[in-house]
């Protein structure tokens, strides 16, 4: 057994293996660093979708155009295509930990200074468009540290349960944060955007408790950051059915984007409240919920390659659905199962290229999966606005439907062959080695 300086809870020295292995590993329940990070990092998701909603609630519901909506809703997904790789650079030079903490006061001031001006019942459109790009960037460094921090806290044997319960507390965050952003809009406008602010001085003070630091060997961090860039890419470059089923998701995510931007008109068209679609979206939390705690077992029984055909199957029967109902009931329902499969595949994703990514290469990798698979949903909100305001809703949910269908032909012809299975075998230096008795996900542990 690989001998580590730190135990579960403990920072990773300089030259230990991806996570720490003990003996006897404390469980999770009893981890104090991973309570931490796990409660803290909750928090701060849960403001986050407080106000994420609201954004652009606060534009429709103004009478702007869709369009408008949409550069709103842009300009907080653009960072996803412009701040992944030089975020994954910096998270793996500083300490993960500091990273948290700047990036949860820094986004307690913007929330606070949107609340303030709405208070007094005042809105300025490149506040909001400036509020929303900074806080988008600081929770991409955020995301990234957090997840590459996890290894730093837990064994390798309790990896994929740590990151089934991170992915299942943001899930979960998304089902309260969602209609909770959405009945304080309806409450007061500035409301969400106060509650944010409070969670994030929560989030600031737990995480203020975690002991650190928790940053990669310095020895194997490149010296120049564009290097440092590139390397993080050509190992994604080179893995070549991991490089699909990046892709595959990122599409799939585009189109959810405009599903979700379509859903808001629809809800307004109807003459329907605010209320409506925090409901709706609340469906889409309780199956993100639910798929994110089988996102583990998912992954420990099925090959990474039978999960991208099954996943995208399913979403070209149900992404089309979507497109044919305006019946709210319908509309919950639809985004249930969407965010179940959605769930249980992201899951089992993190897990597989967690598994396969060196430890001096997470902070990278990690942003080129991110700015893969949720760069394009920046794009997808700006598109579909516009296609929506030119050519109607549902010619345009259609068509996203049939687009859908075609990503799901692409998966089946791509991962119907086992080389998928042969790729995440290797093992490269510093990767943690395959689990050869994974732990069984016990979801009755209260964390």
């Amino acid at each position: 057994m690989t001998q580590t300086t730190g135990g579960p809870g403990s920072p990773a020295a300089p030259g230990d293996t991806l996570v720490a292995e003990t003996p006897v590993p404390v469980p999770l329940g009893r981890n104090r660093s991973f309570l931490l990070l796990w409660t803290g990092s909750g928090m701060a998701v849960l403001a986050e979708r407080f106000s994420a909603l609201p954004f652009t609630l606060v534009v429709v519901f103004a009478g702007y155009s869709k369009t408008v909506a949409g550069f709103v809703a842009f300009a907080a997904l653009l960072p996803m295509l412009l701040v992944q790789l030089p975020a994954g650079v910096l998270v793996d030079r500083w300490d993960r930990r500091k990273v948290m903490i700047w990036s949860s006061a820094i986004r307690l001031c913007g929330t606070v200074s949107i609340a303030v001006p709405l208070f007094f019942g005042r809105l300025f459109l490149w506040h909001l468009f400036t509020v929303a790009f900074v806080q988008g960037t600081l929770t991409i460094f955020y995301q990234l540290a957090e997840r590459a921090a996890v290894p730093n806290v837990v064994t390798r044997d309790q990896l994929p349960t740590a990151l089934a319960r991170n992915e299942a507390r943001g899930r979960a965050a998304a089902l309260a944060g969602h209609p909770a952003g959405g009945f304080l809009f309806e409450l007061a406008r500035w409301a969400p955007f106060a509650s944010s602010a409070v969670l994030y001085f929560l989030s600031l003070c737990t995480l203020l408790g975690l002991k650190g630091p928790m940053r990669a060997d310095p020895s194997k961090v490149r010296s120049s950051p564009i290097a440092g860039a590139v390397e993080g890419l050509a190992w994604v470059w080179r893995k070549r059915y991991f490089r699909v089923a990046l892709l595959l998701v990122a599409g799939s995510n585009l189109l959810f984007q405009g599903l979700i931007l379509g859903v808001q008109f629809i809800v307004k068209e109807d003459g329907r409240s605010p209320a409506t679609v925090s409901l709706i979206l609340a469906a889409g939390g309780i199956g993100g919920m639910c798929g994110a705690l089988l996102g583990g077992w998912w992954i420990r029984r099925q090959s990474i390659r039978y999960i991208m055909i099954i996943t995208h199957a399913a979403w070209a029967v149900t992404m089309p659905a979507a497109a044919l109902t305006r019946d709210p009931v319908a509309l919950g329902g639809l985004f249930f199962l969407l965010s179940l499969i959605g769930g249980a595949v992201t899951v089992s994703g993190i897990v597989h290229q967690s598994r396969m990514t060196p430890n001096h290469l997470q902070g990278r990798v990690g942003s080129v999966v991110l700015l893969l698979v949720s760069g394009t949903s920046a794009l997808g909100a700006i598109s579909a606005g516009w296609l929506m305001q030119d050519y109607g809703i549902r010619p345009v949910l259609l068509g996203f439907g049939a687009v859908m269908v075609v990503l799901a032909l692409i998966a089946v012809l791509t991962f119907a062959g086992a080389g998928a299975d042969r790729e995440a075998a290797e093992k490269e230096p510093d990767a943690p080695a395959k689990d050869t008795a994974p732990p069984r996900v016990d979801t009755t542990e209260k964390v």
